[in-house]
């Protein structure tokens, strides 16, 4: 096969997985070696054994960084700093997608970036929501799910004010406390402690907040 006919057949996907290869009407072996080679002259970007995507020259459309996050690793969905940054509860641009799986704790690292899974219960795979980015849907957390998913793995945390002033939590008047109150009570003891505590300091800010109007 030519780079030419691998392009139109998959130049308007978002990914390109090798088990589709034996849809393409040829010994998918043989692809597979034009694909290595097509990556070694920079056409391909792998992004994990048997998972590329069109270099930017070749690829018609932009990418979903977060569809590319849901498929690399599924079940997953985005959630920690990430979906902390994504709803401007804290200031700085994080860098890595952060999501949280039932499967094992594990990480890619690709040319497009670190995409890093954090393995959790069953019962606490849930509280996310379906958004939508370069026409692709992708799975992230609630904003109110992505702090407990945080607390929940920073156990070390001892829930003062002076600590979540730390992190720099912001915006935290959007957040639907009765949504996180809800959440809150399928978490361990430790979890909810934090969550109780930060319920408070969400609540002591807003006192600030009309005081300062």
């Amino acid at each position: 096969m030519k780079l030419t006919e691998f392009v139109k057949k998959y130049s308007k996907e978002q990914v390109i997985d090798s088990s589709t290869f034996s849809l393409l009407g040829e010994d998918p072996q043989n692809i597979r070696c034009q694909v290595q080679y097509w990556r070694r002259q920079g056409h391909l970007i792998l992004l994990k054994r048997g998972v590329y995507v069109l270099s930017n020259d070749l690829r018609k459309q932009p990418l979903s960084m977060g569809f590319i996050s849901n498929f690399l690793f599924s079940p997953s969905y985005i959630s920690l700093e990430y979906a902390l940054s994504y709803y401007d509860l804290i200031p700085e641009a994080t860098t890595v997608y952060t999501s949280v799986s039932t499967k094992k704790t594990t990480k890619f690292r690709s040319p497009l970036g670190v995409f890093e899974y954090r393995s959790i219960k069953e019962d606490l795979f849930f509280g996310f929501t379906k958004a939508t980015d370069e026409g692709q849907g992708y799975f992230i957390a609630y904003p109110e799910k992505a702090i407990l998913d945080f607390f929940y793995f920073h156990q070390n945390m001892d829930g003062s004010e002076s600590e979540f002033e730390s992190y720099r939590f912001q915006n935290l008047e959007s957040l639907n406390l009765k949504r996180f109150n809800e959440f809150r009570r399928k978490y361990n003891k430790k979890t909810n402690d934090i969550a109780r505590s930060f319920t408070g300091f969400i609540k002591s800010g807003k006192k600030r907040y009309k005081t300062l109007r």
